[in-house]
């Protein structure tokens, strides 16, 4: 178990490999947001954010690729195995506030993501 005193990265990690939702729930701001603002399936809080996480590990199996901290964010490169059959390789920037997940952001490629993570 990791302590409330690692890293944001460290306890990032461990919440998305244990697939520990109430651990990712510490991690995150009460207003983060995940998506665009302008898609009909954006979240604007932290229980849409967990409530979209837990739909995604009932449909999928996603092993972590990388986790990196750059100056912006950190970037989380995630090999998605899909219960129908497709495998999708997505890549998350987590930008933080105050020591918690603000903003979620999705890239289809690691070049994008790292320059949004400030890799």
């Amino acid at each position: 178990m990791t302590t409330d005193s690692a890293p944001v990265i460290t306890r990032l990690r461990s919440a998305f490999e244990a697939r520990d939702l109430d651990t990712l729930a510490g991690l995150l701001a009460d207003d983060v947001r995940w998506g665009d603002g302008d898609h009909p399936r954006t979240c604007r809080n932290a229980q849409q954010v967990l409530s979209t996480f837990a739909r995604a590990m009932d449909d999928a199996e996603a092993t972590i690729t990388e986790m990196v901290e750059g100056s912006n964010g950190i970037l989380c490169g995630l090999d998605v195995h899909w219960r129908d059959g497709r495998q999708v390789e997505l890549f998350q920037v987590f930008l933080l506030r105050d020591g918690r997940v603000a903003e979620i952001r999705g890239y289809d490629d690691r070049h994008s993501a790292a320059q949004a993570a400030g890799l």
